[in-house]
């Protein structure tokens, strides 16, 4: 079992990374678009290894970084799907304010930055499942599309696939770790349900950059090669 977690704890460290190299090598074309994905997935590399340095050097608690990648994720996704459903720009607008105010009144009122914060994370996985299923929705109306040719299909199930699974450790992480005070051997568990789905969807987004680069169209019409 030790064998295991450390290896999938050294696969998540290393699981944004391969799209990063990708796109700064190998990508023949840099879109606006594909820059994006680049900047989520080099967001999620640097906050992995700073989580694990920071855990093994500093201190056990790494909450800080995983606070502040919440918060820096999201505004990158609401930035990405801006590009991905264009006509909803007004809803993302909304989402974005609250988000904001929302933080800010979190971390004033309820939640210490060393805390995982409930609200950041519950409404990040929220709004992240309900523009996935926008994108669903949106790829629905294209019947003759090829789903496994189409960078949006992969995008936006990575971030369905994401926010699904972790939102239920959003909700009940400060319970399981200041009031359950559960093992760490326990929490190993959840660990790996966070590992998982995170190196998943970093997997899925290098797989839509590979596609963007091989000319097919990174929008929402039928995935034909340009």
């Amino acid at each position: 079992m030790e064998d295991f977690w450390n290896w999938l704890i050294e696969l998540n460290r290393f699981s944004g990374l391969a799209g990063c190299i990708y796109f700064v090598i190998f990508m023949k074309s840099w879109r606006r678009f594909s820059g994006v994905l680049f900047y989520i997935l080099f967001a999620s590399f640097l906050a992995d290894n700073l989580n694990y340095f920071f855990i093994r050097i500093v201190y056990p608690n790494a909450l800080y970084i995983g606070n502040s990648w919440v918060i820096l994720n999201y505004f990158l996704s609401i930035f990405l799907f801006s590009k991905i459903l264009a006509d909803r720009n007004l809803l993302l607008k909304i989402y974005a304010g609250l988000f904001t105010v929302g933080t800010a009144l979190s971390l004033t009122l309820a939640y210490d930055y060393a805390e995982s914060n409930t609200f950041i994370n519950v409404y990040s996985n929220i709004t992240l499942i309900s523009l996935s299923l926008l994108g669903y929705f949106e790829l629905l109306k294209n019947p003759k599309v090829k789903l496994s040719k189409q960078p949006i299909f992969w995008i936006v199930t990575s971030f369905f696939i994401y926010n699904s699974v972790l939102i239920l450790v959003s909700v009940f992480n400060n319970y399981l770790i200041f009031d359950l005070k559960i093992s760490s051997d326990a929490y190993a568990m959840v660990s790996i349900i966070n590992l998982s789905a995170n190196i998943l969807k970093n997997l899925l987004l290098f797989y839509s950059l590979v596609l963007i680069d091989k000319g097919f169209s990174p929008n929402l019409n039928p995935a034909e090669k340009t």
